[in-house]
């Protein structure tokens, strides 16, 4: 992979087809759980095209940050936020800025996300909560059928996006090893990316087949 900026550039490619192309049913169930976590002053960093801003509710500040200048263009057109363009791993904002800090499907694409880590602790006031979200590592088969998807050139949703990886669980608890964050708690969702299912992946997120959910959302909050 290249550099984040390189990461961005992709993005730049799809980004007015970006909220058409994302599965609304997937998306529903992460954001709308991030937001349900959300507080005060919030910083959506890799917001791509403001899709989080939508489940937003009550006296929150959203403020969103992506590398991609033309998701950027797209989530100020669509919702009218103030939006930066910069850097995940170079956070331009001062100590103790934020209660919220969200990142949705963004930790992989970095070169650094030890740097991101550090960064956030950095801007978070000291009763602040950083929401993630990522694809299940234990769903790397996905890799497979994803390139396979792209070479039958279905949809600019398998565009090559730069995503060479799964983020485990493992891996982040290392990045806190040494940080004043930890992990308050995990959540596995989505077993079937359709709304039909929506009520059986309520009940089976609940049982042991939760592991195999497509995403994990992790809450963290200061040790």
């Amino acid at each position: 992979m290249g550099s984040n900026t390189d990461v961005g550039k992709v993005f730049n490619k799809f980004a007015s087809l970006y909220s058409e192309v994302s599965n609304q049913y997937t998306i529903e169930r992460r954001y709308r759980r991030a937001a349900s976590l959300s507080k005060g002053r919030l910083l959506d960093v890799g917001g791509a095209s403001g899709l989080l801003l939508s489940f937003l509710e009550g006296d929150i500040y959203p403020i969103v940050l992506d590398i991609s200048y033309g998701m950027c263009i797209e989530s100020k057109s669509n919702h009218g936020v103030d939006v930066i363009c910069a850097d995940a791993e170079k956070l331009p904002f001062s100590d103790d800025s934020f209660d919220t800090v969200v990142s949705l499907e963004m930790i992989y694409y970095l070169n650094n996300p030890l740097n991101f880590i550090i960064e956030v602790e950095r801007i978070l006031k000291q009763d602040g909560l950083l929401i993630l979200s990522f694809y299940n590592s234990k769903l790397s088969f996905l890799v497979t059928l994803r390139e396979l998807l792209r070479k039958l050139k279905l949809g600019n949703m398998f565009a090559d996006d730069g995503n060479p990886n799964f983020t485990k669980l493992e891996d982040l608890y290392q990045y806190l090893e040494n940080s004043p964050l930890k992990v308050i708690s995990i959540n596995s969702i989505v077993l079937f990316p359709f709304k039909i299912f929506d009520r059986v992946n309520q009940i089976l997120e609940k049982t042991f087949l939760g592991r195999y959910a497509l995403f994990n959302i992790v809450v963290i909050g200061r040790k």
